[in-house]
């Protein structure tokens, strides 16, 4: 690969569809110059800059093979092995691959495996010393075991904006604590990465999200700013592969300093920009209400009424939103078209004297406190019409800086602004009952209090957790036990999010 001409300085350098487009002139280039088979296959290294550690493969096999891999980085270093994903079948003659899992500065001694239909096995195997990785980060993290025997769930941990990296990226890790990827991003966070049939979506800075494939490749990329907005927090993909992202109008940003209370479409042919919500318009006597002025977060100095961060899209045109400023998740529908409120989840005072919003407030079932700033709402649908689950980090923060006067006295054991071990933030799950009207608390896990920032998901049967402002992760079993818990090793504590990715008919097919 030849990257002189290039003149690549920056990740920002890396994201351009230009160098993209020439980077994979490059390598069908070299595709073509032989005729590579197994034993002689094209081996690159990370071609197109978006995956620090990784190998491209390239060949063919004379019969149909399935591909497999394992990673030898050392005696103490457990081995990473996958069978690799292959769209031209399972067992297919016409091979690439983009691989994953080798540690950075490590001798690496790799091992593919080709099987045939019959069962027989070739095996080829080759070292390779993987270069350091640009965020800097330790290639080990700090990992405590819990007093539970479960199993960890499958998959590889993404860590989501890390604040401590010299250069910004999302790094992913194995259930032994060792980090196996690296995609560089141009700074903010990736928000979450979105698997849309082979594509994987994410955010490399707050005005860009871009789409690649397995092998590695930028696609395409969605620049905002532009079209007058930056991203923030969440997005997510239609079925269309149409992108639905939170945003902040650049143009209410500058003259009426007001952030964070937009959602936009971005096309997914086309790249265009159409606004969808505004919630200044969708709720103005909210805005007539809360005129304060934030003085903590990033958002200094703005008014950030609404702080949406987590978009969920449901059937037929509904969307949840999670609302960190007034410790609400908003159900809309004909979000598209002529958006509505439909209800909303939170404690009944949030609502009391702004308009009839009191009336859309679902009854909530059992004694229990409502959540408060929470982030990393996922909707977990059921059989039964109008009934689901929803799962969320509950910050358990009292912070409302566009209200000064509300009052939290329906929140006690609510902290501040400060991480501290005197309080607790939660993993909550409720159960929402649209046809009574209600929600209830079925499931609750105390973990480290950090007052913004976090993220839950469940996954075979476990639930990982984020405790953001302590920049620790955390798996628990079914019961609440703690299975592992892994802590970044840097000075700054603050982990945006973590979910973790099998990455199934994508890098593989395990």
């Amino acid at each position: 690969m030849n990257y002189s001409k290039l003149k690549i300085k920056t990740a920002a350098d890396i994201y351009q569809q230009k160098v993209q487009n020439n980077l994979h002139q490059q390598v069908k280039k070299l595709e073509k110059k032989k005729n590579y088979s197994f034993k002689n296959m094209l081996i690159l290294a990370n071609p197109y800059l978006t995956s620090t550690t990784s190998l491209y493969l390239h060949f063919k096999t004379k019969q149909p093979a399935k591909i497999s891999y394992r990673v030898n980085s050392g005696k103490k270093i457990p081995v990473f092995k996958r069978t690799l994903y292959n769209p031209n079948g399972t067992y297919a003659k016409n091979h690439s691959y983009q691989l994953i899992g080798l540690i950075s500065g490590q001798k690496n001694k790799i091992t593919i495996t080709a099987t045939s239909k019959n069962g027989s096995k070739t095996t080829k195997t080759f070292t390779y010393k993987a270069p350091q990785l640009t965020g800097k980060e330790a290639n080990h993290l700090k990992v405590n075991t819990g007093s539970s025997k479960q199993k960890l769930s499958s998959g590889l941990y993404a860590f989501l904006g890390d604040q401590n990296l010299k250069q910004r990226a999302t790094y992913f890790v194995d259930n032994d604590g060792y980090v196996r990827a690296e995609t560089p991003i141009i700074n903010y966070n990736s928000l979450r990465l979105v698997q849309h049939n082979d594509q994987l979506y994410f955010a490399v800075n707050s005005n860009q999200i871009v789409k690649i494939n397995r092998l590695g490749r930028m696609l395409k990329s969605y620049s905002t700013a532009n079209q007058g907005y930056l991203i923030h927090h969440d997005f997510a993909v239609d079925n269309s592969g149409n992108i639905i992202s939170l945003a902040t109008s650049l143009k209410a940003k500058k003259q009426e300093k007001r952030v964070e209370d937009q959602v936009i479409k971005i096309s997914n042919r086309t790249g265009k920009i159409t606004r969808l919500i505004d919630f200044k318009e969708l709720m103005p006597d909210l805005y007539k209400k809360a005129k304060s002025i934030e003085t903590m977060s990033t958002n200094k100095g703005y008014h950030d009424v609404i702080h949406a961060n987590t978009i969920q899209l449901l059937n037929h045109d509904q969307i949840l939103i999670s609302s960190r400023e007034t410790s609400t998740i908003m159900k809309i529908s004909d979000f598209e078209t002529k958006p509505k409120l439909d209800y909303f989840i939170s404690d009944d005072s949030v609502w009391k004297g702004i308009s009839n919003y009191s009336n859309l407030v679902l009854k909530k079932e059992n004694n229990f406190i409502s959540q408060a700033g929470q982030h990393s709402v996922t909707y977990i649908p059921t059989s039964q019409s109008g009934v689901y689950y929803l799962e969320m980090f509950n910050n358990n923060s009292a912070i409302m800086h566009s209200r000064l006067s509300f009052k939290w006295k329906n929140y006690s054991g609510t902290g501040g602004y400060s991480v501290s071990k005197k309080y607790h933030s939660s993993y909550y799950k409720y159960l929402v009952n649209e046809n009574t009207g209600s929600y209830q608390l079925v499931k609750k896990i105390k973990v480290p209090y950090s007052p913004f920032v976090g993220s839950v998901q469940s996954k075979d049967g476990n639930v990982i957790i984020d405790s953001g402002m302590n920049s620790k992760v955390l798996e628990y079993d079914q019961n609440g036990k703690l299975i592992k818990s892994f802590s970044t090793k840097g000075k700054v504590k603050f982990l945006y999010r973590v979910y973790k990715y099998d990455f199934e008919n994508f890098y593989f097919k395990d």
